[in-house]
């Protein structure tokens, strides 16, 4: 009784994998310069390699100009924060304040701004290196 129902199990098997390798090779036929543009793998993987070294160096140069420029608007605020002491009257602290807000949100908008588009940039790289030549 066992041996009827691997034995059916076996051709079940065997014809679906006939059935895969058929509909595959169809697949291939449909697309005739698929089978000849593959490259040799070690050569994918080279070049694969040189394009991530190069996107990551991108990257970095980039979050580190990020970085310096966040620092240096961190830098600036801290001089305007310590020239408030130097304000004559309640007035004119209250404009030098007004202004030190002003200059803070639009330095926060900037590197937002900044971050996201590198994000983007980012994004857009990968996708181009995940996507295959031909």
């Amino acid at each position: 009784m066992f041996d009827q129902v691997f034995y059916n199990l076996q051709k079940a098997t065997e014809s679906s994998v006939k059935m895969q390798q058929e509909m595959f090779q169809k697949w291939l036929e449909a697309f005739p310069s698929a089978t000849s543009a593959v490259p040799n793998p070690s050569d994918a993987f080279a070049d694969f390699r040189k394009k991530w070294e190069e996107v990551s160096s991108e990257i970095l140069k980039r979050q580190k100009d990020l970085v310096d420029q966040n620092y240096e608007a961190g830098l600036k605020s801290l001089e305007d924060v310590f020239s408030l002491a130097e304000s004559k009257s309640p007035q004119e602290y209250q404009q030098k304040v007004t202004e030190l807000y002003r200059k803070s949100f639009e330095s926060m908008r900037q590197l937002s701004e900044a971050q996201l588009t590198e994000f983007k940039a980012v994004a857009d790289k990968l996708s181009e290196m995940a996507t295959p030549t031909t």
